[in-house]
Parts: structure tokens; sequence; C-alpha cells
């Protein structure tokens, strides 16, 4: 935690040091309020007005969906649901729009919260495991870790146990893995609670022990008072009332003191129900009124219905069999509603409230866009049917380009080594014409060994032999290079070796490299992989190629394999030349077109290794600056299951 203090505290100094109101400082105003927004949401609110202000100021989308974000998850923590659930769904909205992938789990994990605390656990669960699939795509596994333990704790909540311990437990390896501290007791804590539930008491209370260290020498209010609060319900369920008054009454007053309205009403109702055990009537009604008024401000339905349970149980020991009644009659016409089908109804109508708003502002721009967006389907439509039917002559024909450049390459690169054989054949020639004279003029062996053109000739045979022997040797990697490279006799699914293939393309490509370029290698401890090696080393070629041309004059390409996961492995190549605009990276992987005079040119080398890429199941990215280079990696699973 004290990482985290000092990451905070790190944003704050940031923020404080830089009052220039640009786009920078809404993003230093977002980063500050989203570190307050679980211990201080209302300072975080304060930070979170400013950034949207100020990004509204600067037409700057992106801050603008990260302030809603922040401000919807400090309005959570107020337990302000009404005004959480509107502000997820505009920043929804936004990071959809931008393609923001860890926005849009954040805010996806937001209204899980908010859908879970109103009681509407089918909705939670839909968002939740939309976070879940994104944040495991971009790799988030701290992001994974909590939405996991937010799965988790719905699941409790729902009485499903064993489901509920699966997931914390998953969530607890991670956060352990990373020294996630908060996570990590967080993860105790929902462990715990479960086996409370189970009837367990003594381990659930060792799990709530070790949260309630953690939560304290971190210095986490919010956590801490959880744990306490559960402590308190596992003394009371051994038959320790005292020691339970004294746990769940300090959890209470910490609820109170950092405003978290719905943990406070289920410290209300958990003292009321102790106050009933021990039959102090009077006070287990205050309690339990004051529960059920919170609740029932800020709508969250499962601690309404338990307090309606709890009011019940108490009238019904009163003798004021009237009122029981009433309370049970509630009692189960929420709990149903949080249970049945309609349980995400109130929510759902603060989302159509929103769009209906929003819609009627906006009525004639939208009518507008639909317009233009149904001519430019039609003609995007029409497009994609175009380059669906001449997709395959695509590829082929850069199949048959690249196979051009490289027999002109390799053709050129063995014609040194072939015109050495011939000029030491010619030497070779000249060489036996002088033995045979030497040989016919000698009158005796030793003479021959005094003739010095004999000496000459046969020292001149044997070098030239060993210059025949190099340019047969250059040949023969040659052509076993171009062997493995096209994998002609390998054409089916199996395994290969992603090294073999990259040196393959490295030595065709060599003419071209030799004289300017330096490759850098740096190959992991990678496994075969199976694929079709021939795509795969097509792959290899183009990406070699175009690092290759975006040098201009000396340069330097460096090569990086690596495990990516458990599944997967990672080529990294990478080049120091001119780089690409960011204008082009959106659609470097489609199909481009250029004219030569009256000849159209088509420049599908990268379309056509996404298309391999992503036929193996696998990734290819880009990351690229003007000036500095471009780097591609291809991620492959190593299966091929």
């Amino acid at each position: 935690m004290e990482d985290q203090q000092q990451t905070l505290q790190h944003k704050l100094d940031a923020l404080a040091q830089h009052p220039a109101r640009d786009r920078e400082r809404v993003d230093l105003l977002n980063a500050a309020g989203e570190g307050l927004a679980v211990d201080d949401p209302r300072q975080a609110l304060n930070y979170a007005a400013e950034a949207l202000q100020l990004a509204e100021t600067l037409s700057y989308e992106r801050g603008r969906g990260y302030a809603l974000g922040v401000s919807g998850f400090a309005h959570y923590m107020l337990s302000d649901h009404e005004q959480a659930g509107p502000l997820f769904f505009q920043a929804k909205e936004i990071m959809e729009e931008l393609g923001e992938a860890e926005g849009l789990a954040r805010v996806l994990s937001g209204l899980a919260s908010v859908q879970q605390s109103l009681g509407n656990f089918e909705q939670a669960f839909s968002y939740a495991f939309q976070a879940l699939k994104i944040l495991e795509k971009v790799g988030n596994q701290r992001g994974v870790g909590w939405c996991l333990n937010g799965i988790g704790t719905g699941y409790h909540e729902m009485g499903d146990y064993q489901k509920a311990i699966d997931y914390q437990l998953r969530s607890l390896e991670i956060f352990e893995k990373f020294d996630e501290k908060v996570g990590e007791a967080r993860a105790l804590c929902g462990i715990g609670t479960i086996y409370q539930s189970l009837g367990d008491a003594e381990l659930a209370r060792l799990y709530h022990l070790k949260s309630l260290d953690i939560f304290r020498a971190i210095n986490n209010r919010i956590g801490e008072a959880r744990a306490l609060n559960d402590l308190g319900l596992i003394f009371q369920s051994l038959g320790d009332l005292e020691q339970a008054r004294s746990y769940l009454e300090e959890a209470r007053q910490i609820r109170v003191q950092i405003g978290n309205r719905q943990a406070e009403s289920t410290s209300l109702i958990n003292l009321g129900k102790l106050y009933l055990q021990q039959e102090q009537l009077e006070e287990a009604l205050e309690l339990l009124h004051r529960a059920l008024e919170i609740a029932e401000a800020i709508k969250v339905k499962p601690r309404i219905y338990q307090a309606h349970q709890a009011l019940s149980l108490v009238y019904e020991k009163y003798g004021d069999l009237a009122k029981a009644l009433a309370h049970y009659k509630a009692f189960q016409e929420v709990r149903d509603e949080v249970s049945g089908d309609e349980a995400g109804a109130r929510l759902r109508n603060l989302q159509i409230a929103f769009e209906i708003e929003k819609s009627q502002r906006e009525a004639e721009i939208t009518r507008l866009r639909n317009v233009e967006l149904k001519e430019k389907n039609e003609q995007l439509e029409k497009l994609l049917a175009e380059l669906q039917a001449t997709q395959g002559q695509l590829i082929q024909s850069e199949k048959m380009a690249a196979l051009g450049s490289l027999v002109a390459g390799i053709a050129h690169e063995i014609n040194t080594p072939i015109g050495a054989i011939k000029s030491a054949a010619d030497v070779s020639g000249r060489c036996i014409a002088t033995i045979a004279a030497s040989l016919q003029r000698a009158p005796s062996l030793e003479a021959l060994q005094q003739d010095k053109q004999f000496v000459r000739a046969l020292k001149a045979l044997e070098d030239n032999n060993g210059v025949s022997d190099t340019a047969s040797e250059r040949i023969l990697k040659i052509v076993k290079s171009l062997k493995s490279f096209t994998r002609l006799d390998q054409a089916e699914f199996q395994k290969a070796d992603l090294h073999e293939g990259l040196e393959s393309a490295l030595t065709l490509l060599e003419p071209e490299l030799r004289e300017r370029i330096e490759v850098q290698r740096a190959y992991g401890d990678i496994p075969l992989v199976y694929c079709y090696q021939g795509e795969i080393n097509q792959v290899f070629m183009n990406l070699l190629t175009n690092a290759a041309e975006a040098i201009k004059g000396r340069g330097i390409i460096s090569i990086h394999t690596s495990r990516s996961g458990a599944r997967e492995v990672a080529v990294q190549i990478r080049d120091n030349g001119v780089g690409i605009p960011e204008s082009r990276l959106g659609d470097l992987f489609t199909p481009k077109f250029s004219r030569e005079g009256a000849r159209v040119k088509a420049g599908i080398g990268l379309f056509a290794s996404y298309n391999i890429i992503q036929k193996h199941r696998g990734q290819i990215t880009v990351a690229s600056r003007p000036g500095e280079g471009s780097s591609f990696t291809v991620v492959l699973p190593i299966t091929a299951e």
C-alpha cells in the first residue's frame, strides 16, 4: 500500500505542478480522482468535475469519458446509484466510440457494481463478464483479479458458494502474484464470508483476521470496516455477543466516518439483529428503521428486504402481528423482485431515461447521421463484396510479386558463387595444362620437384579447390534456406521451428541487408509452434522486407522472440527506419492501391500477413513513431487446440 500511497501522492504532486489548462491537466485530474475515489470520493468528485469541464472546453472526448467514469465510481462509493448509473452509461458510450478498451472495461465493472448493489445480478454478471473478457484480451492481470473478485462476491450473494469460492481463489492467486495488498485482503475477506455462510465459523474467522491485519497495515478504512463487520457476525454465531457487538459497532462507526451509506445500512441491520437476539427490542427497532430509511433512500434492494425481514421478526417478538405481517410481505415482495426476471428494471429505466433525454436533444442530428451512415454502409457493403471477390486473386498476386522479387535476389546472389566456380574451373584447366607440360619435360621426379612452374601450378590448383568448395557451400546454403522458407514438402498444419523460419528469411534477404543493415537477434527459449510454416515464413519475409525498405542508408533490424503467457509465443521485428505516420496506423493492414502510369499496383503484403495470422488464431500489432522506427509483433498460439 505504501507504493500505492506514493503513486497517489506522485499524481497529486504532478497535478499541482501543472496548472496549464490543457489535455495533460485533464489526464492528471482524472488520475488523481481515480486514486481518491475509494478513500475520499467527495474530493474525487471535485477533481472529476474540473476534468469534465476542462475536457468539454478542449473538445477532448477521451478525457471526458474518463472523467465521467471517475465521477460515476465516486457516486457509487457514496451509494448514490441514481447518479452513478447515467454517468457510467455516458462514459460507456464514449469509450465504445473511441475504442478505449481498458477504459470501457472499467466502466463496465462500475456498471456491474451498481447493478449488483441494486440486486440485479443477471445484468451485473453480464457487465462483469464483458469487462473480464476485455481485460483478459489486453493482458491487464490486476484488472482481471478485481473483476474475478467482484464476480465471486455476486455469486456469494446469490447463494452459489462453490462458484463464489472458485472466483475468489482465482482473484487471490493474481493479487498475491502482483503483491496487490488491497486486492489480497479483499479476496481473503470474500473467502472468509463464504466459509461463514457454509457454517465453518473457525475457518472464516482465520480468513477475516488475516484480511483485517492487511487492511489495517495499509490503512484501508473501507476494507477494515468490512473485515470488522464480518468478524462481528462470526462471534455472534459463536455466541460471544459482547465481542460481536464491539466489532459490529466499530465497523459502523468507520462506515459513518467515510460516508459509505450502503455499508452503514448493512452495519445497522447486523446490529439490529444482534439486539433482537439479546431481546433488546427498542434498540433493535431504532437501528433497523434507520437501516431501512437509508436503504430506501439509496434504493439498494438487498438491504431493503433484509431490513424488512428483521423488522418483521422484531415486531413478531413484540406481539404486534399486524406490523410483523406488513414487513414480512414487504420483505417477500422486494426479495422476489431482486431474484425474479424484473430484477434489473430500475437501472434499465435509468438507462432508457438517459437515452430518451439524449435522443430528444439530438434527434435531428441523429436522423441526419443515420441517413449518412446508411449511404456509407451501402457503399461499404458494395466495396466489401468487391474485395471479397478479389481477395484470393490479390493475395496470389502478392505472392507472385514477392516470388519474382525473391527469385531476382536469389539469382543475383547465386551468380557470385557461380562466377567464382566458373573462374576456378578456368584456372584449374590452365593449371592442369602446366602440370602436364612439366611432366613431359621432366627427366626425373627430382627434376619435377625442382620445376617452379609445376610447384606453382599445384599450389594454385589447391587454392582454387578451396574457392570452389566455398562457392558450392554458399549455393547449398541458399538452396537449403529457400527450401526451408517455402516448405513445399510440408504444407500441412504441424509443429515448426520459428527460429528456423526467421533464419531462412534472413538468408534469402542477405543481399539486401549485407552492406547496410545490422541484424540483432535476441532469441528466447520458445517451443515448436503448430502452424503452416510456409505461410508463417511468408509473414516473416514481408515484415523483414518492410523493415529493410524503411531504413534509408545504414540501420539496425532487431528480432526478439519470447513466450507470451503459458499458451502463446511472440515474435517482435523492430527497425530504426523512417517510421509510420499515426494517420496511417489505423488502416495499415488493409489493401493499398497506387498508380504507376497506366498500371495500378496493389500493395497487400501486410494485408496478406494479417490474414495469415488471423487464420492461425494469432494477433499482429504495430507500434511506430515517425523518425524513430517501427515495431511489428506477431503472437501465435503454441498448440493446435
